[in-house]
């Protein structure tokens, strides 16, 4: 019979029962209180017994874990969803702080991992293992797909499993145990001032302000897209938006040319909310999309795309539209301008990932390198 008594070291009670061994076994009940210790104790021997006769499933051992907190009258309960319960209660959070486009990507990983999981996706979140990450992982792998998109998938899942482990759900995250594959960037054009120029002058109508903006300003095509006339201060010269990515509301002053453009088109354009009222209404992906179209203006200005192979599976361009955002980056880098400010203009929260965005111009490298003096005598 189980019985709890109060060691002089502990403000717990402690309940006496018999293990699996039919060794008398000691365990704190976390309880103060005699009554509820002493039924935390009948059922802590009430599992014993179970798990002796080996009769204790999971679902068993759970309920009994169950009724041992609510007998003991805390306020916690012990939570366990399923992984598909889980992961729709994780993406319904995440939907309301954002972009679509991200949300878009969360969903896409979350619905292959169900895909993979088959019916495992209705056990207890608590049943997930590495190995089950592992089969996901080589899934899409499968699907000939980039390494980097591989990764990317298996991070979202990595990532919301974070969640439920700082929640208390899981005691570990199983992705963790997963080692992703090594994935080998495409370093990213820029366009030269004189490439520039060329551009902006093949361009027409929208699309010369839509060039323009991102030069000037360094921002995402969505965002260019959607910027609209109360951004523009023409008081203060300058033009603040919200990253759709990343919620980071950013200002930059509008360089002379930009406002120059956006003054002339302010003072005959009709009435609208968006600078580009028919940009603002497009796609950006897809075969007709905004992105592929500006490849086709590159190519009628004569400028190369610079494809390059991506892990033998497909051409990747590494001069595409968000080449502008390397080159507004990398312009200022080259001028001088510190990373801090850089930063501050592009909405950057790392210094890691901004220096993705920054390529130095090899000839500003090599005056820096010079001013090493020299150790040769003379």
């Amino acid at each position: 019979m189980a019985s709890v008594h109060r060691r002089p070291d502990s403000k717990y009670f402690h309940a006496a029962f018999r293990g699996t061994d039919g060794r008398l076994t000691l365990r704190s009940t976390k309880c103060t209180e005699r009554a509820k210790a002493l039924a935390a104790a009948f059922e802590f021997e009430r599992a014993a017994k179970l798990a002796g006769a080996g009769n204790l499933v999971e679902a068993q051992a759970r309920k009994i874990v169950a009724d041992i907190m609510e007998r003991a009258g805390g306020e916690e309960t012990l939570r366990a969803p399923t992984v598909k319960d889980f992961f729709d209660s994780w993406l319904a959070g995440k939907k309301t702080r954002k972009a679509a486009s991200t949300n878009a990507r969360y969903v896409g990983a979350v619905q292959n991992f169900y895909t993979v999981l088959g019916e495992r996706v209705n056990k207890p979140l608590t049943s997930l293992t590495a190995r089950d990450v592992e089969r996901f992982m080589a899934a899409r792998t499968d699907e000939k797909l980039s390494a980097s998109t591989v990764v990317l998938s298996v991070k979202v899942i990595r990532t919301a499993l974070n969640t439920a482990r700082r929640q208390g759900i899981i005691p570990t995250n199983p992705a963790e145990a997963v080692e992703l594959p090594k994935v080998k960037g495409v370093e990213r054009g820029t366009f030269t001032p004189a490439e520039m120029s060329v551009l902006v002058n093949t361009a027409q109508d929208e699309w010369k302000t839509l060039i323009l903006l991102a030069y000037y300003i360094g921002a995402r095509l969505s965002d260019c897209c959607r910027m609209a006339w109360p951004d523009v201060d023409f008081t203060d010269e300058t033009l603040s938006y919200t990253q759709a990515k990343t919620g980071e509301k950013v200002t930059v002053p509008l360089h002379p040319e930009l406002l120059a453009h956006l003054e002339k088109l302010a003072g005959t354009d009709k009435p609208e909310v968006f600078i580009m009222p028919h940009m603002a209404g497009l796609k950006t992906g897809g075969r007709n999309g905004l992105s592929q179209t500006f490849k086709r203006l590159m190519r009628k200005a004569g400028l190369d795309l610079q494809a390059v192979k991506s892990a033998g599976v497909r051409q990747l361009s590494r001069r595409t539209f968000h080449a502008l955002r390397h080159s507004f980056t990398s312009a200022l880098a080259n001028k001088g301008v510190s990373a801090e400010m850089r930063m501050k203009l592009t909405g950057h929260k790392t210094e890691r990932e901004h220096q993705k965005y920054t390529h130095h111009e090899l000839k500003i490298l090599r005056a820096a390198v010079g001013k090493i003096p020299s150790l040769s005598s003379k």
